[in-house]
């Protein structure tokens, strides 16, 4: 036996070595399979958080091993399972056990996850782990790997919302959102907006505190918008679970026959305000991507609002596939928002809205019925009038004027413009006194009145402005990071870009000479990094302002960095005309690209031009060629605003010399006259004593 023994132990010794060294190369091979497997890297990133343990995630690649859709699908079931929170390791076992049954090979159409309603999806862990799904497949290598070629690469799984109250509505942030729900800050602010609208109370100057306590009532939660839809509309609409407090927003496929039936839907039920209770089939898609395509079907006039969903809270974008109407009792029962309202402003002389000075009249609507919404907007309409009629009969306000801005929807806006003139025609006392007090002709776009808002309400939202100074090396630099990082991607195109150096020569220039104003000014955050810059200059002899550019950087547009900017601008040419000995500044002119020149789908700087008062001067305004290696640009326009209300209009003789002093100095034209571009402006220009002014949105 004992010779046997002696015979085998060295092959069984080998055996086990050979065991052994197999065993060592499954266990490297297995780690290294799990330090490069990109969607091992993708479940411990994006499900980790949640719970998913080494072992579960070790499952889940052999259950997936075949196919890369199957591998997302897995990822976007476990969000939407996990609802983005941390699950226990026996919920893991059933969530993958269910994924098993819910996927079928072949058959990816038919991956679709039902909800019962949108709140799932806008809790903030859903939200930050789909955060998590796009941030990681948005790297080039692994959307390569993962076989990703769109844009905006749409989740695999339909998710189907049994029950979504659709209406063409947008929601606003409410202030208690904006303010992080610290009822202390939003406290605060009402106390000392307030504190300063009494100040001017008795004079007639600011709004009532009773008057701004309805205000700050009324934005607290936030209301909603309903946008033009009848044309022009790009299929933005709201998905809504009882208000707009839960609610997704979403844009309609308009590539597809959704979003004209959807609009045919909201038309159908125009006359009873309704949206349309669907079943809702949606793709969550990732969110730069996806709005940057749909940039170019947007009515500038809304595109405030498609900046707003775009900058929300949620970290994806919801594209409407597919819906089909709901048809039980529940479609005809109620109407799903917040409030219905209606706006007024306390009448002044300045051209800009002021939120501190504006009332808004409101009733809640929650699930209201056709006869019950229709009821709170005649008692919303009555209140307004109580609240006229009681103001009116006060000598101490004998000074105070309103006027109309706007409404929730042209329903509400018709049926109170209609109620007030019924009462302006009757000879009783209230009559008399509302034509004489209110004004219902409005003056603001809503684009104009909610972007006031998010200014003026902007918690904590401070801005560093730095002059340029040839002779301070330190704004030299800061200058240097705002042309590499903001400046050259905002002016693409090599021939309406300036040159480092010729701002810096420009600028010396100035500084040499005291007979007119050239600025570069850059705006710092509280982390003191440059994220937007203005050049601009001052012309004594026309008493104008000529802006070159307001450029911010790219990822943090939309956040008010540029009216800010804008404002320090003009109150600095403010300045400048003083300093010339001029009363005030008469005109500010500024140079932009026309909308059929730029190169760029995204047009909401022509609303934000709008918005400040700007018109498009009607002639053939041409760039010069700013340096002997580039050419001439055609494809701009100057425009214009007058900041004196006698001055509507723009005599030619002021274009020309504001045109001579731009070309001289903000271009290095040492005689414009000799320049051909400019001698042919000035030919179109002197055909006519005025230059005729034209809107920008309307072109």
């Amino acid at each position: 036996m004992s010779f046997i023994l002696d015979n085998i132990s060295p092959v069984l010794e080998l055996f086990l070595n050979g065991i052994e060294l197999i065993a060592l190369i499954v266990s490297i091979v297995t780690v290294i399979f799990f330090m490069l497997n990109k969607y091992s890297k993708a479940l411990k990133l994006i499900l980790n958080p949640c719970g998913l343990t080494f072992w579960q995630r070790v499952r889940i690649l052999f259950l997936c091993r075949k196919s890369h859709i199957k591998k997302r699908a897995f990822l976007e079931y476990a969000i939407l399972e996990t609802g983005g929170t941390p699950v226990l390791r026996a919920d893991w076992h059933v969530i993958i056990n269910s994924f098993k049954a819910f996927y079928h090979d072949g058959e990816i159409d038919e991956l679709v996850y039902e909800i019962p309603n949108c709140t799932p999806l806008i809790e903030g862990e859903f939200s930050e782990a789909s955060k998590r799904y796009f941030d990681y497949f948005s790297k080039p290598k692994v959307r390569k790997a993962f076989g990703i070629s769109e844009g905006s690469f749409p989740w695999v799984l339909k998710i189907r919302i049994a029950e979504a109250y659709a209406t063409p509505t947008c929601l606003l942030t409410g202030l208690l959102s904006q303010y992080d729900e610290s009822w202390e800050e939003f406290i605060k602010r009402y106390v000392s907006t307030a504190y300063m609208t009494d100040n001017g109370e008795l004079e007639g100057r600011g709004i009532l505190s009773t008057e701004l306590y309805l205000t700050f009532a009324w934005l607290l939660w936030g209301p909603s918008y309903e946008l033009e839809y009848r044309s022009y509309w790009a299929g933005l609409c709201q998905l809504s679970f009882g208000d707009e407090s839960n609610s997704i927003p979403a844009i309609a496929d308009a590539e597809s026959d959704v979003a004209s039936r959807l609009k045919n839907k909201f038309l159908e039920n125009e006359g009873r305000r309704y949206g349309g209770l669907i079943s809702a089939d949606v793709s969550l898609c990732e969110k730069k991507s996806f709005y940057t395509a749909m940039r170019g079907s947007i009515n500038p006039e809304n595109a405030y609002f498609y900046d707003k969903i775009e900058n929300n809270d949620l970290a994806f974008a919801v594209k409407l596939e597919s819906f089909s109407p709901c048809l039980n009792y529940k479609a005809k029962k109620y109407y799903s928002t917040a409030y219905v309202w209606i706006l007024f402003e306390l009448e002044n002389e300045d051209s800009e809205f002021e939120p501190e000075k504006s009332l808004a009249f409101f009733e809640h609507a929650n699930l209201a019925d056709r006869t019950t919404y229709l009821f709170l907007i005649e008692t919303l309409i009555e209140k307004s009038l109580k609240h006229f009629e009681d103001i009116f009969s006060k000598e101490v306000y004998s000074e105070r004027k309103y006027r109309f801005v706007c409404a929730m929807n042209d329903k509400i806006a018709q049926s109170c413009i209609k109620r007030y003139e019924e009462i302006m025609e009757s000879d009783t006392e209230l009559g008399k006194k509302l034509k004489e007090r209110v004004i219902l002709e409005t003056k603001r776009t809503p684009s104009e009145v909610f972007s006031a808002y998010d200014e003026f309400f902007m918690p904590g939202k401070t801005l560093e402005y730095v002059e340029v100074s040839f002779k301070d090396r330190s704004t030299v630099t800061d200058f240097g990071q705002f042309y590499t990082e903001v400046y050259m991607d905002s002016f693409p195109d090599d021939d309406e870009r300036e040159t480092f150096d010729n701002f810096l020569k420009y600028l010396r220039k100035s500084e040499e000479q005291t007979d007119y104003g050239y600025h570069i000014v850059l705006a710092k955050d509280e982390n003191s990094r440059v994220v937007g810059g203005c050049v601009f200059n001052y012309y004594p002899s026309a008493n104008a302002g000529v802006i070159e550019f307001i450029a911010v950087r790219s990822d943090m547009q939309s956040g008010g960095i540029g009216t800010l900017l804008y404002k320090h601008v003009v109150s600095l040419l403010k300045r400048d005309a003083r300093r010339f000995k001029k009363k005030s500044l008469d005109y500010i002119f500024c140079e932009i690209d026309s909308p059929y020149y730029s190169k760029s789908d995204v047009k909401k700087y022509l609303y934000f031009w709008t918005k400040n008062k700007y018109m498009h001067l009607s002639f053939s305004y041409v760039q010069p060629a700013l340096s002997p290696g580039q050419k001439a640009v055609s494809g701009l326009w100057f425009i214009v605003t007058a900041l004196s209300e006698a001055k509507s209009n723009v005599p030619s003789s002021v274009v020309i010399d504001v045109l001579y002093n731009y070309l001289k100095y903000a271009m290095d034209i040492e005689n414009p006259n000799e320049c051909k571009e400019y001698r042919d402006m000035v030919a179109e220009l002197e055909k006519s004593e005025y230059v005729k002014l034209e809107s920008i949105l309307k072109q």
